[in-house]
């Protein structure tokens, strides 16, 4: 079955094998206004028409900095490195929520709009294994930023790889992204991913939001 490797500066942190899933997707991401500058998330899930649904994290939010390369390659077939866990067993010491539509309240997003901006913006360098590069950045207005690798069941030989950026607006209207780059990954494709090392990106002076 196919599978995902993901490393970081050449270092594999996790191979996971689609077997058993529906859905499984690769995600590096990140805001003006969070402490880190970006983080990297591997999860998956199963959704049986007849049956409980099971949900599986293998890579858990792990901090990225600028400079570091995040390389994603797709296998036609590989066993997993390790076993994926629930939000129960990455946080067994929370209180289990019955809440499983969360829509974020207005009230949330004036929360964060008043928090200071920790940079100005965010550079990219990316690279696939057919020889397709981008280089660019997000733009004035911009909030965030997030590259994602997404598998699923249907199309089992091929993954869609996107980078986008969005404004907070956005987000808080359901409105579009700005994709800036996406292609579709086969069997053993892969991408390299890392953000650029400039003053402009990484701000000591904390600076509003808005």
């Amino acid at each position: 079955m196919p599978a995902f490797s993901v490393a970081i500066d050449g270092n594999t942190i996790a191979t996971v094998c689609t077997d058993g899933f529906n859905v499984m997707n690769v995600r590096a991401s990140g805001t003006l206004v969070e402490e880190e500058v970006a983080n990297l998330d591997l999860s998956g899930g199963s959704y049986p028409e007849n049956g409980e649904s099971t949900s599986l994290t293998w890579v858990n939010h792990v901090p990225l900095s600028a400079g570091q390369i995040i390389t994603i390659s797709f296998l036609e077939s590989a066993q997993s490195s390790h076993a994926g866990k629930t939000i129960e067993e990455l946080f067994p010491n929370e209180a289990r929520t019955e809440i499983s539509d969360f829509k974020p309240t207005a009230e949330i997003f004036e929360e964060i709009r008043a928090k200071s901006k920790l940079r100005n913006k965010y550079i990219f360098h990316l690279k696939t294994s057919k020889g397709s590069n981008f280089d660019g950045g997000t733009k004035p207005g911009d909030f965030g930023f997030a590259l994602s690798v997404l598998w699923n069941w249907l199309s089992p030989e091929r993954a869609s790889m996107s980078l986008h950026s969005y404004t907070l607006e956005s987000i808080e209207m359901a409105g579009p992204v700005d994709y800036l780059f996406d292609e579709r990954l086969y069997f053993g494709d892969s991408v390299s991913f890392s953000l650029g090392q400039d003053e402009r990106q990484l701000t000591v002076e904390k600076q509003p939001l808005v």
